[in-house]
C-alpha cells in the first residue's frame, strides 16, 4: 500500500482504458482471422476476402501484406499506450499540510488543492497597495504570482508581493512549502 493517500487518479482513467481496450480487441481479432485463414488456405498469399463475408472491398490485399500487418502493429502499440496512459498517476494537484490529529484517528493527512493554493496566492498579492490586477498559477512545489502595476518601478511593489505571498504560506503549516516566484508587469496607462 502507497505511503501517500492522498495521490488522486487522473480523469482519463476511464475513456483511455476502455479506449485501450477496443483498440486491443481489434488487433487481436485481426490477428486471430488472419492466422486463421493462413491456416485454412495454407499460405499466406490468401486473400483477405476468402471465406469472411463483409471484407470484399478490401480487394486484392492478403494477410500477409506489410499494410495489413502495420495495421495490427499500429493498433496493438496504441492500444498499450492507452492503457500506460490510463494507469499511471496523474500530476500532483495536492499540497500537504500538517494538522492536529485526533488519538483515534490512526492515520490522518490533510490537503490543499492547488487551485485554492494560487487562490490563497492571488489574495495575499492583490492586498499589497499598487498592485492593479493578479494572477496566479500554482502545482504541488511552486506558484508563480504575476502581477501587474502601473509605475514604471516596480521592485519595491514586486518586493512587497512576494512578502505577503510567503507570510501567507508560512502561516499555513505545509508539509514542504511551495516555491514563490513573483513576476512584474508593467501596465500602461
Amino acid at each position: 500500500m502507497s505511503t501517500r493517500l492522498l495521490r488522486t487518479r487522473p480523469a482519463r482513467v476511464v475513456p483511455a482504458v476502455i479506449l485501450a481496450i477496443v483498440l486491443l480487441l481489434l488487433a487481436v481479432a485481426l490477428g486471430w482471422i488472419g492466422v486463421a485463414a493462413i491456416v485454412a488456405t495454407g499460405t499466406v498469399d490468401a486473400a483477405m476476402t476468402s471465406g469472411y463475408p463483409g471484407l470484399e472491398s478490401l480487394g486484392i490485399l492478403h494477410w500477409g501484406a506489410a499494410a495489413v500487418i502495420g495495421v495490427g502493429v499500429v493498433l496493438a502499440v496504441l492500444g498499450l499506450v492507452f492503457v500506460i496512459a490510463g494507469i499511471s498517476p496523474g500530476a500532483r494537484r495536492l499540497s500537504d499540510y500538517r494538522a492536529e490529529s485526533a488519538e483515534h484517528i490512526g492515520r490522518f493527512e490533510v490537503a490543499l488543492p492547488t487551485s485554492a493554493l494560487s487562490n490563497l496566492a492571488a489574495a495575499a498579492a492583490d492586498s499589497v497597495d499598487g498592485v492593479s490586477s493578479v494572477r496566479a498559477a500554482s502545482n504541488a512545489n511552486s506558484t508563480i504570482v504575476t502581477f501587474s502595476a502601473p509605475v514604471r518601478d516596480n521592485a519595491p511593489i514586486r518586493d512587497e508581493v512576494e512578502a505577503a505571498v510567503r507570510q501567507r504560506f508560512d502561516s499555513i503549516s505545509f508539509v514542504r512549502t511551495p516555491v514563490v516566484k513573483v513576476n512584474a508587469l508593467r501596465r500602461q496607462a
